[in-house]
């Protein structure tokens, strides 16, 4: 009994560290989908292109503040082709994470993740 315990061991320690890896993984996925997301909505409430662009740059970097993982600030993509009433703003976000913790199981020491957003411009509202 004492030696299949010592030889399962490892093997459970690292299904745990896999499991602890994925859930690092999904989470990371799930911040910058919401980055990307309250960007896009910021940059649908500018009223100018460069406007739009900034506010969708600083809301994501918000959203990510504090986010130990997230190994640069991220990189923000504004799509402003439909710049009009009743169009659309879209917004890419990417964040390279940090896994280099879990390099001895497997994963790469760093993943970028991104995440994009689709937001409405309001038909009434006062665009340039």
């Amino acid at each position: 009994m004492a030696l299949e315990l010592a030889l399962l061991t490892p093997l459970l320690v690292a299904f745990m560290m896999v499991m602890v890896g994925l859930g690092r993984v999904v989470e990371a996925q799930s911040q910058v989908e919401g980055a990307a997301r309250d960007a896009a909505r910021a940059a649908s409430l500018a009223r100018t292109r460069p406007d739009a662009k900034t506010a969708a740059g600083s809301a994501a970097e918000q959203t990510l503040s504090g986010r130990r993982w997230c190994r640069r600030p991220p990189n923000t993509e504004v799509d402003s082709r439909e710049w009009r009433r009743g169009g659309q703003v879209s917004v890419k976000v990417s964040c390279e994470i940090d896994l280099s913790g879990l390099s001895l199981i497997g994963f790469s020491a760093t993943r970028t993740m991104t995440g994009t957003a689709t937001a409405p411009i309001d038909t009434f509202r006062r665009i340039e």
